[in-house]
């Protein structure tokens, strides 16, 4: 059964988590599960922006290695985070680099304004959100060889859960998602009537 990547890191995010995240960032709990989930939105989508480019998710995956404290704190069979201690600052901070290169500090002072939550925070859980899809990904490597495949299938609830500001420097129209069920109801309208229209 082909995974709903999004759904599945979600459950990774448990109170808990949440709860001990906020030892290091005093948020709003509510803010800060929603700046995570548009974090693994937008690593997920920095992935499809590059997964055409030969080998380039399977190089970030491998920067996982099985020994760091990050990898070893998640159970993937239960799914959850067993320990949450701030590794994922240096270890996240990388791969983020690698993803998005000179975007990444725009990105995450774009989850701050969007979310409403510090800045500071913002660029901790996008280091956090990052090791978690790419663990993810370690963890399910056989996902790889379809990921840009699996990354389109489900762009537009992904795309969904990204804020605007976001969606634009990912290089995606803030009304793509919108647009894209316009046309499809004008052609089932066209199909339906089209024929009548033209008819005299």
């Amino acid at each position: 059964m082909t995974p709903n990547l999004q759904i599945e890191l979600r459950r990774f995010i448990s109170s808990n988590v949440v709860s001990k995240l906020n030892k290091f960032y005093f948020e709003n709990d509510a803010l800060l599960i929603k700046g995570i989930d548009v974090s693994i939105g937008t690593v997920l989508m920095g992935l499809y922006n590059r997964a055409e480019e030969p080998d380039f998710c399977k190089d970030v995956v491998s920067q996982i290695e099985e020994d760091s404290t990050f990898y070893q704190e998640v159970d993937f069979t239960s799914g959850r985070i067993l320990s949450v201690d701030d590794c994922y600052r240096l270890e996240g901070n990388s791969l983020l680099k690698e993803i998005f290169t000179n975007k990444k500090g725009r990105i995450s002072e774009m989850i701050s304004n969007e979310v409403g939550i510090k800045s500071e925070t913002a660029r901790e859980i996008l280091n956090f959100s990052a090791l978690l899809v790419a663990s993810y990904l370690k963890n399910n490597i056989q996902l790889l060889d379809s990921l840009k495949l699996l990354l389109d299938d489900q762009k537009r609830d992904i795309l969904n859960s990204i804020p605007p500001g976001i969606k634009i420097i990912l290089g995606f129209s803030c009304y793509e998602t919108v647009e894209e069920k316009n046309q499809s109801i004008g052609r089932s309208i066209f199909t339906l009537f089209g024929h009548n229209f033209f008819s005299f």
